[in-house]
């Protein structure tokens, strides 16, 4: 992810670009390269995911064992080798011997997902560090050659296994292998000492060779390791986007290999953190759909498909002190709702230790959320936003729609309310043969009741309300206190 802790911007030089060459141009892209497909063949494609709306991110590689600081000196999580400007030779002597994947930690991540109601898994198959999770073909950089572990393989195994849809993160920038070429776009991150370390030994960038490197991985992972669903790319700024990679190109090699896979938006220039950007038109050709980090747009994305990948805490790769920052269930659960209503999914990260063992606080928040989702996720999957005008609603209450059912998300009770019953007051001419319940209490007796406004200007037809009646035990029965109500159509 392109997450810089800003306590450490300003460390040592960190996270400034070690080169101050000017921009280098890249080649335009060539519109010849992209696949055009009808509304109706996009919007096959894309129905699982769309339906699915709950998924598992997995920050994994050598930081993991880093837990946040290097040889006593603290530098973030998955960006410490950047934020302190490390080389990768010394990067590399501290975190190899660290980082011990147990057997069988992928099924405890499957399992967790499965647990919490996830239906599709994405993992680091490389981050910007350039450690890759597999036996790559082309690099000894990797679990494979170096561990005798092919990671990526035992996640497709045990994410299929749990009936998961499969998913790959893949960095397109790299600070380890020494043909990428940083200073074509200078503003771009990369390790201070590595740039040194390259200058030193006058190894010069190579960046035709490096999209080489980078295009061959990718090959390998969409040919190997069965059907892979998506394919989450990161990341793009200035010159260093789109054809930089060649990216038109990259897409269509995983295309051969899966027809139906889904790519985000970010293999060309997009800032997760921009609001500024949430007007801006998703041009198809460059990615299916957008990616806000750490946040959800106020308005969704309305018209366009769209995923905002979240933490638990603050960090997606393991800190050992980020457990003081880990979000409620309650929080989680309300992230969810909001990106139901709104027409996008929920990406939540984990972040394994060196070990891949899952820190127990964020088992027992996904476990939870899991227990929410067990009741009502039928408000979750396959829901599309209720439209902004159907129902009058207040403010506080969300809401979603599967086929003709309305489900509408009840707010936290306030202080003082928590035995008071709940009146839902909705324009009579909105609503027509509907059946009011509360997910996973049948014995829970919700009421509904025609009324006419009592003042009417005159010479006005009188106005009627439904008011919905729903008694306090909703709120004390539900799971983590935040009840669902189905306005089930009863036609």
């Amino acid at each position: 992810m392109r997450v810089l802790d800003m306590m450490w911007i300003l460390a040592a030089g960190a996270c400034l670009c070690a080169a101050q060459e000017p921009a280098r141009e890249m080649p335009a892209e060539s519109p010849a390269a992209k696949v055009v497909e009808s509304k109706e063949e996009r919007d096959a494609r894309m129905k699982w995911w769309r339906d699915a709306k709950f998924g598992m991110f997995i920050h994994y590689g050598l930081y993991s064992g880093l837990a946040g600081e290097f040889k006593g000196v603290p530098g973030g999580g998955e960006w410490i080798q950047c934020n302190l400007g490390l080389d990768t030779d010394t990067y590399a002597a501290e975190t190899l011997p660290l980082f011990q994947p147990a057997p069988g930690c992928t099924d405890a991540w499957a399992a967790l997902a499965r647990e919490a109601g996830c239906r599709y898994m994405v993992l680091t198959s490389k981050h910007h560090e350039g450690f890759a999770l597999f036996d790559a073909v082309n690099s000894d950089y990797c679990s494979g050659k170096l561990l005798e572990r092919d990671i990526v393989k035992e996640f497709t195994d045990s994410a299929r296994a749990a009936g998961m849809r499969v998913g790959l993160y893949h960095s397109v920038i790299d600070w380890h292998q020494k043909d990428y070429d940083n200073t074509i776009c200078p503003d771009m991150c990369y390790p201070v000492g590595q740039a040194a370390m390259l200058k030193e030994k006058q190894i010069p960038r190579n960046h035709a060779a490096y999209q080489e490197y980078l295009h061959t991985q990718v090959r390998q992972l969409v040919r190997n390791y069965g059907p892979i669903d998506i394919m989450w790319w990161d990341y793009s700024q200035g010159n260093l986007s789109g054809e930089a990679w060649k990216a038109q190109e990259l897409m269509a090699t995983c295309r051969e290999a899966n027809p139906g896979v889904i790519f985000n938006n970010r293999l060309y220039a997009f800032s997760g953190f921009d609001p500024s950007q949430d007007t801006q038109a998703l041009d198809f050709s460059r990615g299916d759909f957008s990616t806000p980090e750490k946040r959800i747009p106020r308005e969704g994305y309305p018209g366009r498909d769209w995923e905002a990948c979240m933490t638990v805490g603050n960090r997606w790769g393991y800190h050992r002190d980020d457990h003081m920052f880990y979000k409620s269930p309650e929080r989680i659960i309300c992230q969810l709702q909001e990106c139901a209503a709104k027409g996008g999914n929920l990406l939540l990260n984990i972040g394994p230790r060196a070990d891949g063992s899952i820190p127990e606080g964020m088992v027992d928040v996904f476990r939870r959320v899991g227990a929410w989702m067990r009741v009502n996720g039928e408000a979750v999957y396959n829901s599309r936003p209720l439209q902004p005008d159907a129902l009058d609603l207040p403010e506080e209450i969300l809401a979603s729609v599967v086929w003709d059912d309305i489900y509408l998300f009840l707010p936290k009770r306030e202080p003082g309310e928590e035995e008071l019953d709940y009146v839902l007051s909705i324009p009579a001419n909105q609503v027509n043969a509907v059946y009011p319940s509360i997910l996973g209490q049948p014995d829970c007796e919700v009421t509904m009741e025609r009324v006419k406004e009592e003042e009417t200007p005159a010479n006005d037809e009188p106005l009627f309300y439904l008011d919905i009646t729903i008694p306090a035990e909703a709120w004390h029965n539900a799971v983590e206190g935040l009840p669902v109500l189905k306005l089930g159509y009863d036609g």
